[in-house]
Order: C-alpha cells, then sequence, then structure tokens
C-alpha cells in the first residue's frame, strides 16, 4: 500500500470525520500562533517607527554630536565646522510640545538653521504654496507643520496653532504646509519645523544646541573624522553615526520586549499542548486501523511518520490562521504597546503595523514545527502498538501507568534543574537562565500530571464506593483508567493557570511595593510641573522666576524644586538629577538601602556626594562609598556615592546630588518638578490660586495633590501591564480548549458504556453530571498543580527575570484572592467547556450507543 493512499485513506478520512478535534485544536494552534505574530509584529513596529524617524530626521548627516539633555554651548559649532573632512555642520534644537487642548496630542519640534539645511535635509512645501518670504522664515511665531497633521486638525496656511511649549501655551502661525518627504514624513506626519533661533527662546535653552548634524568628505574616513572632532569637543559630548540612536533604543527596549516575547511564547506553548493531546487521543481511537495496518506490513517508522503528518498537518492549518489573525491582534495590542513605551522610554507615534515577511515565515514554521515536535511522542507511542495489543484499550493506558513513576522521576530533575538555572546571573543584560528555569518549572510540574491523576481517580473512588456518590465513582473511575487522555489537557490548563497565578502575584507585588515606595517618597503637598511634561521627550521647566514666586507665596513651608537630565551613566543612559537636599531630609523621606533617609541627604550635601538608584548600583557594580565618574560641561567629576535608593520611576538608572552642587558643576535652572510643602493650616486651595497667578495666563502648568500624583502613578503602571493580563486570557482560552477536547473524545469512545448505562437505567441527567463530574475534577486537579506552579513561577519573576531585566527589588506579597479568583477560573471555565460533551452524551441512541464499535 502506497504511503500516500495510507495517508488519504487514513488520516484525511479520520480528520474529515472528527470536525470538532480539528476546529478545536486548529483554533488552539492559532490562537497561539496569533498572539505570539502579533506580539513580534508590534515590537518590530515600534523598533522601527523609531529607527525610520532618525534616519528621516537625520537625513545626510553621517555624524552627530549630542550630549542628552545636557546640550551644547552653541559657541562649539564654529569649532566644528572647521575641522578637517566636515562639509556641512547643522544646529538642531529638539522637544516633543503637546498640542493645547487636544490630550494625547503632541508635536516633535525641529528648530532648523533653515540656510544650513541644504547639504543635510530637503523640506518641500505642498503644491501651490509660494516659498515663504525671509520675514516669515524668521518669525518668532512661525510654523512649518506637515500637510497630513493639517488635514488631520482642520488646520491650513496662515492659520494658528497652540502648543504647550515649556512652562507656557505659546502661539505660533502656520506659514506653511510640508509634503511628505524627507523629516517631514517622521513620526506619522506628528512634526513641525520653526527657526533655531525661534526655538532656543521657545524652548528656554537661548545659547544652547541639543544636537549638531554633519555631513562628512567621503574620501576620509568616518573614523579619522570622528578622532579629530572628539580630540577638539569637550568630553561630555558623544560624537556617533546618527544609526547609533537606533541601537540605543533597540538597547532600552530589550527587557521590555524580551518579557513581552516569553509571555506570548508560553501562549504558543500552551496551543501546543494541544496538538499533542490530539495527536494522542487519535493513537487511542485508531488502535484498530494501527493493529490492522501494522499486520498488512505497515512498518512501524511508516505508522510513527502517519501520525507525526496528521499533527504537522493540523499545525500547519492553525499556523495559516494563526499568522493572519496575528495580523489583526498586532493591531489591537499596537496602540497599548506604543502608549506605554511612549510613556515609559520615549515619544512615539506609531498609526500602523507593519509585519515583515521574515517574520510571517518565523511565526509560520515555529507553529508546523512545534506541532511537528509535540506529535512526535504520541506517534512513537503509536509506532510500539503490536497487532495483538491493538484491540485493547487498556494495553495503552497500562503503558501510561507504567511510565507515570519515570514521568514523575523527570518531574523532579527538572525542578531541580530550575531551581539551580536561578543561581547563575543575567547574560549579556538578559536573564536567559531565568527563562530557562520557568521553562523546566512548568515542564517539571506538568511531568506529575499522570500520577497525580491515577492516584486521584483511585483515591475518589475508594472512598466513595459504596456510599451514595455513584455519579463522583463513576467520574473519577474514568479519571484513572483514561490517564492518557486526560494528563496532557491538565498539564495544558495547569500551565495557563500558572501563568494566570505567577502574573497576578508578580503584578500584584510589583504594585504593592510601588504604592509603598510611592507612599514614601511622594509627601509634598502640591507637585507643581509644566502640563508638557507628562509628554515623554517635552524636557519642558518651570523656570527660575516660578520658583523664586512661589517661594514668596503666603502659607508655602518649604521647596524642593527637581530637575534631572539624561545623560550617559557608565555606558548607558540614565538621569542625572538635583533636588534640595536639606528639604527632602526635613520633609521626605526616601527609601534607602542601607541607613536611615535624613542622615544619609545630609551627609551628601555636606561631601558633595550624590545617591544613586538600586538599578544603576546593581548594573554597574557600586555600592556605598564608591566614587561615581561623570562627565559634565564643567568637566569630569567623581562624587563619593553616600547612599543607595529604592526608585521605579525609570530601569536606567538614576543619580541625584543636591541642587549647590548641582550649580558648581554646571547644571541647568529651573526644575522639572517643584515639590511644595505647606505650613500647618494653610489654605491649599488659595496657594493653588496663587501659583496660577504667578504662572501668568500663557502658563501651562499641572497643580496635583499629593493624592493626584500617587493616582497618576498607579494608573501608568496598570497600564503597561495591560499586555501582560490580555496574555493571561489568551493563555486560559486555549487551556478551555484543551478540556473541551478530552472530553468530547472520552464521551465519544465511550459511547458503548453509555449506552449500557442508560439500558440499565441511568438518566440523561446522570449522565451529564458524570461528564461534569470529569471536567470538575480535572479542573480542580489543573488549579491544584497550577497554583503550586504559579506560586514558584512568580518567585522566578520577582526575584530573577525582573531584578535581571530592570535592578527592582519588588517584595513579595501573596494574596488569598489570586488562589480564589484561580479556582473560580479552572473550575468555571472546564465545567463550562465540559457541558457539550455532557449533552452529546445524554443525547445518544441507546441503541446506537450499545452497537458501537471503539
Amino acid at each position: 500500500m502506497h504511503t500516500w493512499s495510507v495517508i488519504r485513506l487514513i488520516i484525511l478520512r479520520h480528520l474529515w470525520t472528527s470536525p470538532v478535534r480539528v476546529l478545536v485544536t486548529v483554533t488552539g494552534v492559532a490562537i497561539g500562533v496569533a498572539t505570539f505574530t502579533a506580539i513580534q509584529a508590534t515590537n518590530e513596529s515600534v523598533l522601527r517607527s523609531f529607527a525610520r524617524a532618525i534616519d528621516l530626521v537625520a537625513g545626510r548627516a553621517t555624524i552627530e554630536i549630542f550630549s542628552g539633555e545636557l546640550g551644547i554651548d552653541e559657541r562649539l559649532l564654529p569649532v566644528v565646522q572647521q575641522v578637517d573632512g566636515v562639509s556641512a555642520a547643522a544646529p538642531i534644537m529638539q522637544m516633543v510640545a503637546p498640542v493645547a487642548d487636544r490630550p494625547g496630542e503632541a508635536l516633535l519640534l525641529m528648530g532648523v538653521d533653515l540656510f544650513a539645511e541644504d547639504p543635510l535635509r530637503e523640506y518641500r512645501l505642498a503644491d501651490g504654496d509660494h516659498p515663504p518670504g525671509i520675514e516669515d522664515l524668521l518669525s518668532p511665531d512661525a510654523i512649518f507643520v506637515t500637510a497630513a497633521f493639517a488635514e488631520a486638525h482642520g488646520l491650513q496656511k496662515g492659520g494658528s496653532l497652540t502648543l504647550l511649549v515649556g512652562p507656557r501655551r505659546q502661539r505660533f502661525s502656520i506659514k506653511g504646509l510640508l509634503t511628505p518627504q524627507g523629516p517631514a514624513r517622521a513620526f506619522d506626519g506628528n512634526i513641525a519645523i520653526l527657526d533655531i533661533a525661534a526655538a532656543q527662546v521657545a524652548f528656554g535653552k537661548i545659547g544652547r544646541l541639543d544636537r549638531i548634524d554633519l555631513v562628512t568628505d567621503e574620501q576620509v574616513p568616518l573614523d579619522e573624522i570622528r578622532a579629530r572632532l572628539v580630540k577638539v569637543l569637550p568630553p561630555h559630548l558623544t560624537v556617533q553615526r546618527p544609526d547609533r540612536r537606533g541601537h540605543q533604543v533597540e538597547k532600552m527596549l530589550r527587557a521590555f520586549r524580551l518579557n513581552l516575547t516569553a509571555l506570548s511564547a508560553i501562549a504558543l506553548l500552551v496551543s501546543l499542548f494541544l496538538v499533542y493531546n490530539a495527536v494522542s487521543l487519535s493513537v487511542l481511537e485508531r488502535r484498530r486501523q494501527i493493529g490492522i495496518l501494522r499486520s498488512l506490513g505497515l512498518t512501524r517508522g511508516a505508522v510513527a511518520a502517519l501520525f507525526a503528518a496528521e499533527g504537522m498537518a493540523l499545525g500547519l492549518l492553525g499556523s495559516l490562521l494563526g499568522v493572519g489573525g496575528g495580523m489583526l491582534l498586532g493591531r489591537v495590542l499596537l496602540q497599548s504597546v506604543s502608549r506605554t513605551v511612549s510613556t515609559l522610554y520615549a515619544y512615539l507615534r506609531v498609526e500602523e503595523i507593519e509585519i515583515s515577511p521574515i517574520l510571517l515565515l518565523i511565526a509560520l514554521g515555529l507553529g508546523s514545527a512545534g506541532a511537528l515536535l509535540a506529535s512526535l511522542a504520541p506517534a512513537y507511542a503509536a509506532s510500539r502498538i503490536a497487532p495483538k495489543d491493538a484491540m485493547h484499550l487498556g494495553s495503552l493506558e497500562r503503558t501510561w501507568t507504567r511510565r507515570s513513576p519515570l514521568a514523575f522521576l523527570g518531574g523532579l530533575l527538572l525542578l531541580t534543574a530550575s531551581f539551580l538555572l536561578t543561581r547563575p546571573g543575567p547574560v549579556g543584560g538578559a536573564p536567559l537562565f531565568g527563562y530557562l528555569s520557568l521553562a523546566c518549572l512548568i515542564f517539571g510540574v506538568a511531568c506529575f500530571t499522570p500520577l497525580l491523576l491515577r492516584f486521584t481517580g483511585t483515591g475518589i473512588h475508594s472512598l466513595c464506593r459504596g456510599r451514595r456518590a455513584p455519579l463522583l465513582t463513576l467520574a473519577a473511575g474514568n479519571l484513572s483508567s483514561q490517564v492518557g487522555r486526560s494528563a496532557v489537557a491538565v498539564a495544558a490548563m495547569m500551565t495557563a493557570i500558572a501563568m494566570l497565578v505567577g502574573l497576578t502575584l508578580m503584578i500584584g507585588s510589583f504594585r504593592r511595593t510601588v504604592e509603598l515606595w510611592v507612599e514614601q517618597t511622594i509627601r509634598a503637598d502640591i507637585m507643581v510641573s509644566p502640563a508638557a511634561r507628562f509628554v515623554k521627550g517635552s524636557q519642558a521647566r518651570l523656570p527660575n522666576t516660578f520658583i523664586e514666586g512661589a517661594a514668596r507665596t503666603p502659607g508655602i513651608a518649604a521647596l524642593d524644586p527637581f530637575i534631572g537630565q539624561r545623560v550617559d551613566l557608565l555606558g548607558q543612559e540614565g538621569l542625572l538629577a538635583a533636588g534640595d537636599f536639606e528639604v527632602a531630609a526635613r520633609y521626605g523621606r526616601l527609601l534607602f538601602r542601607r541607613g536611615e533617609s535624613a542622615t544619609i541627604l545630609r551627609r551628601a550635601k555636606a561631601e558633595d556626594g550624590v545617591i544613586i538608584s538600586e538599578s544603576l548600583a546593581l548594573s554597574r557594580g557600586l555600592t556605598e562609598g564608591d566614587r561615581l565618574p561623570l562627565h559634565l560641561p564643567s568637566g569630569r567629576v567623581e562624587p563619593p556615592i553616600i547612599g543607595v535608593f529604592y526608585d521605579y520611576s525609570t530601569d536606567g538608572g538614576k543619580v541625584v546630588m543636591d541642587r549647590g552642587l548641582w550649580a558648581r558643576t554646571g547644571g541647568g535652572q529651573g526644575a522639572d518638578i517643584l515639590a511644595i510643602y505647606l505650613q500647618p493650616g494653610a489654605n491649599e486651595a488659595a496657594v493653588r490660586r496663587q501659583l496660577l497667578t504667578i504662572a501668568g495666563e500663557d502658563g501651562a502648568i499641572a497643580l496635583n495633590s499629593n493624592r493626584a500624583l500617587k493616582a497618576r502613578v498607579l494608573e501608568i503602571f496598570d497600564n503597561t501591564f495591560a499586555v501582560a493580563r490580555a496574555l493571561e486570557l489568551i493563555a486560559i482560552l486555549v487551556s478551555i480548549l484543551g478540556i473541551f477536547n478530552v472530553l468530547w473524545a472520552s464521551v465519544v469512545s465511550r459511547q458503548r458504556e453509555i449506552g449500557v448505562l442508560r439500558s440499565v437505567g441511568a438518566t440523561r441527567a446522570q449522565l451529564m453530571r458524570i461528564v461534569l463530574w470529569e471536567a470538575g475534577l480535572l479542573g480542580l486537579l489543573a488549579d491544584l498543580l497550577g497554583l503550586i506552579a504559579g506560586i514558584a513561577l512568580s518567585l522566578i519573576l520577582i526575584y530573577v527575570i525582573n531584578k535581571q531585566s530592570f535592578g527592582w527589588t519588588i517584595q513579595f506579597q501573596f494574596s488569598w484572592w489570586v488562589v480564589i479568583k484561580s479556582s473560580i477560573i479552572a473550575l468555571g471555565t472546564t465545567l463550562l467547556a465540559g457541558y457539550l460533551p455532557a449533552r452529546r452524551a445524554a443525547r445518544l441512541n441507546i441503541a446506537a450507543a450499545v452497537a458501537y464499535e471503539g
């Protein structure tokens, strides 16, 4: 018999006659592949958007000079222009400005010297626009927006646009519309151009530049020109190729992307349990056919190939559907992920999902190859069935019974490996051993399912025998006699429950830790900041005039102006900040790794020292007493590290000094946030009115109460983990399909038994209860194992993966609500999955069921 004939007659015919199982399995694989595809496509779209924006804004620049938020003295521009090999140099100012009265809408403002831009970038006005005159180009309120932005917001040439620039509302006159070419294509058109001098005034950075873009002589090697520039420029400036910023962004997002990928991989793993389960059930149901084929001379290898081909077919079909579904799901997830990135990392605007053909092939290959691997074990088991044993289902279940102790031993070894893998540190900054530990944990606990099913079934059967629980006894007997069918479904459900419990405990512990941190750190009565500050990349600051005016306001006991700038901290981007340590010592309370807050802050002020965040200390191996080298505009300094504090506002690291030291090292003026402590009995409403008066009519400041700011921090936290919670639900949905598959196949294969029960007086309601009892027992076992695995998973996430990814110490917080929630979900979903199989069992025709040949 030819192989294709066997596949057509045996495999394809079986798939055609088992539509429910095929539909459930294919749907599960499709969901898993769709989740993986969507997460990868979202990550890829975010990075491509960053890279494209950097390339478009950089134009033809081959080298750029920048210094983070510290800025560049504009007097260095002529020095750069005179370096051999530099053909052209153009100054750049850059800031993200929210659009007034349009929440969530922002523009990237670029201040450029239009007379120096030709060698680097090209700007074209929309059709019909006449070139603006010199007075329009240099007007302090002139701005050029893209035609796409103007159309989306009902703007036109000659109209006006009000933006929140720094701490003020500024009204700009639209002098022209840009076609979608060059920089005007960046950030999906949310970009505007203004004159460099106007930008310096608007941004409050007179005499400073954010960046200098260079075009160099093609005949001179870039490394040689870069070396010449480094010699003539201060050491705090960075000289690099523009595409390096894309690599920096990718590095900054690495931990965030890696964790999302790991979660999506769990959803894919759960779906592959379905393939294993489906092929295993197929082997159990067609043992007679296997025996006949083996008797006719079909080799063991051919039998294995048949069932592996079946698994491969299911995986391929599910993967094809999953890739398509992933493209749709990616569009839904894109806004959530891009919003998180914009809030925590850098300004980003991504409107369209971008999926490369390579990603589609990878997703298709992972789903198909994973399904093939998942089907190898049951395919091998099918090949080992001897013709004489093929007529007896019990022979296969006895095989599972014999192998249960081996599976138990394998589980112990995997759990041991999981524990040992938590000991090594990160690899290249990524917690790879932590992820391997999670995999060993999941597979290790899954190995306990056969023995647990067997013991549970026989135990309940023994306890309830002869008592008033005949239906439960029958259901328990089915569990112990059908370990091979149920073990994988329980393992899949266990994985989903473990993911739910682990993530819930981790997120809950993290949230509670952040709550305690916020409670201790944010103690001021009123927090004042520029309204634009809530948009990443705005760099908006309160001016010194406002701070001085606030200091004279009646009812205010103390002010703590906090200012920060993004700089290079020992090879990684971090925040260099300053505050009033004396005020913080008297009124605030930072959480330090060791020591008391007020003592550490006063000592840091007296000794011109700094305090650093825990994430920076862990990533760079720093501790109290070490000296921290910093390259600042005033020169290189090495202040002593007086304390290490807990901080969850950034994973890039933070260094904080007293404002006195900040001023002596050439730090900027103003404040990002002004913490205000009121006198006892002060009228807070009167203080707020006075602050608004100081800001003036054009002032764009935000006054947040202590409670409102804490709520804002927790809102950002919850939005950050929205995608993770969605992945929990996806994994549970896939596991429900697995339970349904098992119970449906169980009813189909036990038609004779069901017919006999009906013929001796069992009612339809009793048969439904037997199947639902089975579903409930499967759910309870999955919940028990899932709780154990989930708690262990949360500990690995908290103490290994998050610590190595972000450098944050999270205090583990156990919640009994997690136990209740997981139990409700496990029982509810398994009973729901068992309802349709139970109805099928109750509606079977007695005569046909008794005559059924399984």
